[in-house]
């Protein structure tokens, strides 16, 4: 019984990481047949992440009008933001999710 419950609640993590997203903070190295060193996350797009810098982009806004991102990706010093635009680090503000 507890396994099924272990794979149960693994199952629903996978697809609430799924639902997410994320990106990165900072710059990101390729996965290797889909899978990232430990203490990184894997993105779409075959990309790994350290974890420390994983956020959901649907969760931030800018305070700014942000700068348009390029095949979903910004500059340094700006983060991509849910409205599809690149927002300077300093003007990233915490979205209210429903």
């Amino acid at each position: 019984m507890f396994k099924v419950l272990a794979v149960s609640a693994f199952i629903f993590v996978l697809a609430a990481e799924a639902s997410s997203n994320l990106s990165c903070k900072t710059e990101t190295t390729n996965a290797v047949a889909g899978v990232c060193p430990d203490g990184t996350t894997l993105l779409t797009g075959d990309k790994c992440c350290s974890s420390d810098n994983v956020f959901d982009v649907d969760a931030h806004g800018c305070s700014s009008e942000p700068l348009p991102a390029i095949d979903g990706l910004c500059p340094y010093g700006f983060i991509l933001v849910a409205d599809g635009g690149c927002c300077p680090n300093s003007d990233a503000v915490a979205k209210n999710k429903k």
